[in-house]
C-alpha cells in the first residue's frame, strides 16, 4: 500500500477506545485512508484496515518504533492515539516527494512541578514531539528510526514513564543532533499548532485566530462526550470557589 495511518495501543483499555475515536475521526475527514493498528492483544474493528499483535515487543512505549518500521505503508504517519482530526490531513504524505522524515516540536512551556504547564510560544526548539512522525521507506530513514530503537531499548521497561528521560521521547531528542546534521537525510519540521495541536496552546490559538486552521488535536480525553467534559469543567470551577 502506498501511503497510510500507523497507530498503537497496549496496556490499557482507554488507549485502544481512544484510537478507535480517532482513527473514527481519521476516517471522517480523510475518505479511504488506510489505518493500521499495532497492539498487545487480539482486537478487531470496523475503522481498522489491519490490526498486527506485537506484545512480544515489551514495554507499549516500544511499540512504536517496532511499528513506524514494520509499517504496510511506503509512506507512512505514525500518530499517537489520544488525538481527534478535524480536518482533512492528505498532503502530508505529499512532502514526502522531497524529504525522508517530517516532525514537529513540542509546544513550549514553563513546566511547573504537579501544576498546568504555561504557554511561552508555540515552538520549543529544543524538543521533538514524538506523538507524530512523518516517514518514508528508505535506507536512511530506517536507519534512523532503527537507531532510535537501539537507543530506547537499553531502558529497562520498569523506568520507562512518559515525559521523563525515561520516555521515547526523550531518547529521540538525544539522538536528533547528530542526525539533524546528517547531509543524507532530509527532513522538514511541520507546523504543530496545525498537526499536532497540544492542548497548553489551545487558549492562544483562539486568541491569535488561528484555532480553524488546526486539524489534529493531541491530549487524552478527547473521546469524553463533549457534556460530560462541560460538566467537569463546571465542577472544578465550583470547587476552587469554595476553597477560597
Amino acid at each position: 500500500m502506498d501511503h497510510g495511518i500507523v497507530l498503537v495501543a497496549g496496556k490499557k483499555q482507554k488507549y485502544f477506545d481512544e484510537a478507535s475515536y480517532f482513527a473514527k475521526s481519521l476516517k471522517k475527514h480523510n475518505k479511504g485512508i488506510k489505518i493500521a493498528l499495532f497492539c498487545d492483544r487480539t482486537f478487531s474493528s470496523k475503522e481498522f484496515d489491519l490490526v498486527e499483535n506485537i506484545s512480544h515487543i515489551g514495554h507499549p512505549q516500544k511499540y512504536k518504533m517496532h511499528a513506524i518500521l514494520n509499517s504496510p505503508f511506503d509512506r507512512t504517519l505514525y500518530l499517537d492515539v489520544d488525538m481527534e482530526a478535524r480536518g482533512n490531513i492528505q498532503e502530508l504524505f505529499h512532502f514526502l516527494d522531497f524529504y525522508h522524515v517530517g516532525l514537529t516540536h513540542r509546544v513550549k512551556c514553563k513546566w511547573p512541578p504537579n501544576a498546568t504547564p504555561i504557554f511561552l510560544d508555540y515552538v520549543d526548539h529544543e524538543c521533538i514531539q514524538t506523538g507524530f512522525m512523518l516517514f518514508k521507506k528508505s535506507d536512511i530513514s530506517t536507519e534512523l528510526i532503527s537507531h532510535w530503537k537501539d537507543a530506547f531499548s537499553k531502558v529497562p521497561d520498569s523506568n520507562i514513564s512518559t515525559g521523563t528521560p525515561f520516555g521515547d521521547q526523550a531518547a529521540f531528542n538525544t539522538i536528533w543532533p547528530e542526525w539533524e546534521a546528517n547531509p543524507y537525510l532530509k527532513h522538514i519540521f511541520l507546523p504543530n499548532k496545525i498537526y499536532n495541536v497540544r492542548p497548553w496552546m489551545w487558549d492562544q490559538l483562539n486568541k491569535d485566530g488561528l484555532w480553524s486552521q488546526t486539524k489534529i488535536l493531541h491530549t487524552h480525553g478527547l473521546n469524553t462526550p463533549r457534556h460530560l467534559v462541560l460538566l467537569k469543567k463546571i465542577k472544578h470551577r465550583f470547587s476552587r470557589i469554595f476553597q477560597k
